[in-house]
């Protein structure tokens, strides 16, 4: 929807510019549509750079991709009903880190098993202090 909106006023907008300003007017559309991806974060590299700094970790990470490698700590659904995978960097550890599933993918939480290696990608939802939220989580593979 938002990309709807921005194609529109770039489409509205470009009879009131001259030509020459055309490429400045269809880069800053691209660059406003394009959201961050963060690739290759633990649990714990996460945590850490959330403890050390909350909104600065919450700005940096606000509407981007996030791609984790870490370990399947649990899985179970919410009380929202949506499946929800918890990630740790080893088995023990403290869960730190939620990856939610849509709902569409519930029947695809049985293929996650506890120790299990996985490399999730995901929408950054929420930081709270004693978890990181990610949503709309895929697992490569899966």
């Amino acid at each position: 929807m938002v990309a709807l909106f921005a194609i529109f006023i770039f489409m509205t907008a470009v009879p009131f510019f001259s030509l020459r300003n055309m490429p400045a007017l269809l880069l800053a559309s691209v660059c406003f549509l394009a959201s961050p991806v963060f690739a290759n974060e633990t649990p714990a590299s996460l945590w850490e750079a959330f403890q050390a700094e909350p909104d600065a970790f919450r700005q940096k990470h606000s509407g981007g991709k996030i791609t984790i490698s870490a370990v399947v700590a649990n899985t179970n659904i919410s009380i929202y009903l949506t499946p929800v995978v918890s990630l740790v960097d080893k088995s023990g550890d403290e869960i730190r880190v939620i990856c939610v599933l849509p709902r569409t993918d519930a029947g695809k939480l049985s293929s996650f098993k506890q120790g299990e290696k996985v490399k999730m990608t995901g929408n950054f939802y929420a930081a709270k202090e004693d978890k990181i939220v990610i949503k709309q989580c895929h697992a490569e593979g899966k």
